[in-house]
């Protein structure tokens, strides 16, 4: 399903329009029925020839109004756009499509209305108009089709027009990330809270757990209607009524967002792309065939945008005020265009491609818009080349190319945050992003690490021959990582030999030079002469370096105070099992004749047997244990 929403100057006959086509009234208030005007949105839907049903946002034309018009301006795909045959173009007209080009509609239907008030000849300079000022728009080329909400003509060829424009308009996507921007919040008796708005982005589903945008309020989605009928589950594309449970009315209002837990947050700034607002062409829009027409919300004369002054931001049904500093320079003159960071004075649950709208707050003008390039930027400065490379990259990028730039231009960044950033929530990662625990780092930047830890390794296996490696804390250490992305980081270079607490160069071998093996042979002879009963750690007279490095090598074995070489160990381990085996326990004074030493080496064995599997202890005896 589509949402079509309305535009164009105020008494053009919209509501009625609306009304015609759909057979709702869209004014709900009854002051906007005693005055004729529309003042707040209004809403309908109607189905078309082709049987596919749309929903109509009706937008207040006055000026004064303009803030409802954005409101319900955010979430169209498709622009129903009013001009009055016996009137022409006026202000509003002017205002409205520069907000539905900023906003970036781009597929559009022109009803002439009023069309039974007027000559053929009329009509045909009323539509040659519109034309002229749609030139360089978003909606040129649009159809233009004259009608009449009074004597129903030309209602049938609108209607057949809207079937063929909304079938050609881009359809909502379901990204599994669903928000609706709220633009009416109301209670009904016995139900309790009411919200409405275009749902975006992914699906609802009655019963879910839901949380109001910025501010996290958690409610569950009790019911659901579209169009006054309940559906259990909605899909992108649709007006949407949600019945929540577990929220106050004063815990929603216009401007807040429904989504999922954890799949937004909400940001206090962003970097987007801003087009300023061409307001001479604007202010001269309709002077001819008719006299010049200005009005209060189309700014006259060249006004640019400048950083100083106080500003507004619309974007979804949200306003807020908003600080600005344009990039590459201090000022953008109308019909320019450029980068800009905006700070917000509320958080936001902003996307890359959202389109927003900047207005002048003091004098009530439209003055530019763009879209959100990176809703978690941080400040930069103005002429900063490498963030407006990464603007430029981000321009019409899709989410895994701006995935790609957003880790490429921070070398790493986490994971979660990277995503919300790029807009990237589905499809596997781009060839130049490599996901390192939590992190997302570029190709370049871990081909960096990995040199940054060859030459650690290098380095400790120059400076300390005879260690087999370096300390898996020293080397995450060197390249300055966490322990999980350290791991990744490893996992993933061919060059280096995990041994799990050491690290070493995958080719790295301890190379004994003459004397140092003439030592360790000594060593190892004094070792095993000595039985089970070797001399102890502190009257070994040897290199402690020659030493870690055969405990490293697994030519020895520290027990205790002492040493025994491996065969020893493997030896008492055997005797050891034998006598279990046959005997099915002993005391430490059995092992201790079994193997022929004193207790002083007796009870370390014992425990170290313990230790490693071989035995285990059971009241003042061994058994065999798991791994004899």
């Amino acid at each position: 399903m589509q949402v079509i929403g309305t535009a164009g100057h105020v008494d053009h006959g919209k509501s009625s329009l609306v009304e015609r086509l759909t057979g709702i009234d869209p004014d709900r208030f009854a002051e906007e029925k005693r005055r004729g005007l529309t003042i707040d949105l209004g809403f309908a839907w109607v189905p078309l020839p082709s049987g596919r049903e749309i929903g109509i946002i009706d937008v207040p034309g006055h000026e004064r109004f303009i803030r409802n018009m954005l409101a319900g301006a955010g979430g169209i795909t498709v622009c129903l756009f009013v001009v009055a045959a016996n009137e022409g173009w006026m202000p509003q007209s002017a205002e409205h499509l520069a907000i539905i080009d900023l906003l970036a509609v781009e597929t559009g239907v022109i009803a002439l209305t009023k069309a039974d008030t007027v000559d053929p000849e009329t009509i045909g300079l009323a539509a040659e108009e519109i034309r002229a000022n749609l030139q360089g728009s978003s909606l040129e080329g649009a159809p233009i089709v004259p009608c009449s909400s009074v004597t129903g003509d030309g209602i049938g060829l609108l209607l057949e027009t809207l079937d063929r424009a909304v079938a050609s308009a881009l359809h909502a996507p379901d990204l599994g990330r669903p928000r609706l921007w709220v633009d009416r919040v109301f209670t009904i008796s016995g139900a309790g809270t009411v919200v409405t708005g275009t749902l975006a982005g992914g699906s609802f589903e009655a019963g879910a757990e839901i949380e109001v945008a910025p501010d996290r309020r958690s409610a569950r989605i009790r019911t659901i209607q579209s169009h006054k009928r309940a559906v259990e589950r909605i899909p992108p594309g649709n007006r949407v009524a949600l019945n929540l449970a577990g929220l106050e009315r004063e815990g929603a209002r216009r401007g807040d967002a429904i989504v999922l837990p954890a799949q937004w947050q909400a940001t206090h700034s962003f970097d987007g792309s801003i087009r300023v607002v061409d307001s001479a062409r604007l202010a001269q829009m309709g002077n001819a065939p008719r006299e010049a027409r200005r009005g209060p919300g189309v700014a006259s004369g060249r006004r640019g945008l400048a950083e100083k002054g106080s500003h507004l931001l619309y974007v979804g049904s949200a306003e807020v005020p908003v600080r600005l500093r344009l990039y590459g320079s201090e000022r953008l003159e109308p019909g320019q265009d450029g980068f800009a960071h905006l700070i917000l004075r509320d958080p936001l649950p902003l996307g890359r491609g959202d389109r927003f709208v900047v207005r002048d707050a003091g004098r009530v003008l439209t003055l530019a818009g763009g879209e959100v390039l990176d809703p978690g930027a941080r400040p930069a400065r103005r002429n900063d080349p490498a963030r407006l490379r990464l603007l430029r990259r981000l321009s019409g990028a899709n989410p895994a190319s701006a995935l790609a730039a957003i880790v490429e231009a921070e070398a790493a960044t986490e994971a979660q945050e990277a995503a919300l950033r790029a807009g990237h929530h589905e499809g596997e990662l781009p060839p130049e992003v490599i996901p390192l625990g939590r992190m997302l780092a570029s190709a370049g930047h871990v081909a960096s690490l990995h040199e940054a830890l060859h030459r650690a390794l290098e380095r400790h296996h120059r400076e300390h021959p005879l260690e087999r490696g370096l300390s898996r804390e020293a080397a995450r250490t060197a390249v300055e990582v966490g322990a999980e992305e350290f791991d990744a980081l490893v996992a993933l270079d061919t060059e280096v030999a995990d041994e799990g607490s050491l690290m070493r160069l995958a080719h790295h071998r301890v190379q004994l030079a003459p004397a140092q093996r003439l030592a360790r042979d000594a060593l190892i002879r004094d070792i095993e002469s000595a039985g089970f009963s070797p001399p102890v750690a502190k009257d070994l007279r040897v290199d402690p370096a020659l030493l870690r490095s055969l405990i490293e090598s697994g030519e020895l074995v520290k027990v205790s105070d002492f040493y025994l070489t491996t065969r020893q160990v493997q030896e008492a381990r055997r005797r050891v099992r034998v006598h279990l085996e046959a005997s099915g326990s002993a005391t430490v004074a059995a092992i201790r004749d079994l193997l022929g030493t004193s207790r002083k080496y007796a009870v370390p064995l014992c425990e170290w047997l313990d230790q490693t599997g071989a035995t285990r202890r059971q009241g003042d005896s061994r058994v065999l244990g798991p791994t004899p």
